[in-house]
């Protein structure tokens, strides 16, 4: 038991502590020597401690790891995360590039959309008399009833008169018959609200003739537009309808 103790207590100042295992095997070989005299036990003891010194070194490399390791992770991960930066800036170009892209995309379809969204706005009408109209004594407003086309409804062939429905540009044109013998001549002009623009006028004569004229008229919404026949004047047709009205939307604005 002595032996044992001191046994024990070299152990312990040998620090055996640090890898449990390796110094309950050296417990077991010191155990077994217990049996032999003390010569036997000054060599063991002997070998004891050249074993500690030998295996001390490999019983701290296994329970601790290495610092170069530990730098070596830290390094390879230093590099990941380099690369991962890189590869997030050039996505980030990418989709700087690609926004750009989109927003010249979407400024061209708004564009586009703008023009094919306009309104479909033309009408074309003819009077609807086989012989003449006038002398009046007013400023007659004209009413083409004969509508070939009135693509938005825009034109009333109630009144005579054309209402733009949105602010733009637009063209009108018109045409006027008269028969001869008139003392007057014909004439009339085309208006815009109160505002006289474009007219015709056809001198007295004892042959029939036929005048037109036409205009591009920048307009508001609910601005009217129709063609009047002058004070005292006169204008005439048949069936061949020579005395018409006609306008289109050109483009918005």
């Amino acid at each position: 038991m002595e032996s044992f103790s001191v046994m024990m207590a070299v152990c312990l100042l040998a620090g055996l502590s640090v890898c449990p295992t390796r110094i309950e095997g050296n417990q077991t070989q010191i155990t077994e020597s217990t049996h032999e005299d003390k010569l036997v036990e000054n060599d063991a003891i002997q070998n004891l401690n050249q074993g500690l010194e030998t295996t001390d070194s490999p019983t701290h490399s296994s329970c601790e790891p290495p610092i170069y390791t530990v730098l070596k992770d830290l390094g390879a991960l230093q590099e990941r995360l380099a690369a991962t930066v890189k590869a997030l800036e050039e996505t980030n170009k990418k989709l700087e590039d690609s926004e750009r892209k989109l927003s010249a995309l979407n400024s061209t379809v708004t564009k586009l959309s703008t023009v094919e969204g306009s309104p479909r706005v033309a009408f074309s009408a003819a009077l609807p008399v086989d012989g003449t109209i006038g002398p009046v004594n007013v400023f007659y407003p004209l009413v083409y009833r004969h509508v070939y086309s009135n693509i938005g409804g825009h034109y009333s062939p109630e009144t005579g008169y054309f209402t733009a429905p949105v602010k733009g540009v637009y063209y009108f044109t018109f045409t006027s018959f008269c028969w001869g013998a008139s003392t007057k001549g014909c004439g009339g002009t085309l208006y815009r609200n109160a505002n006289r623009i474009v007219s015709w006028y056809d001198y007295p004569s004892s042959h029939p003739s036929s005048q037109s004229n036409s205009a591009v008229l920048q307009l508001e919404v609910g601005d009217h537009v129709n063609v009047r026949l002058w004070h005292n004047m006169r204008i005439s047709d048949n069936v061949n309808k020579y005395s018409s009205f006609s306008g289109f939307l050109l483009f918005t604005m």
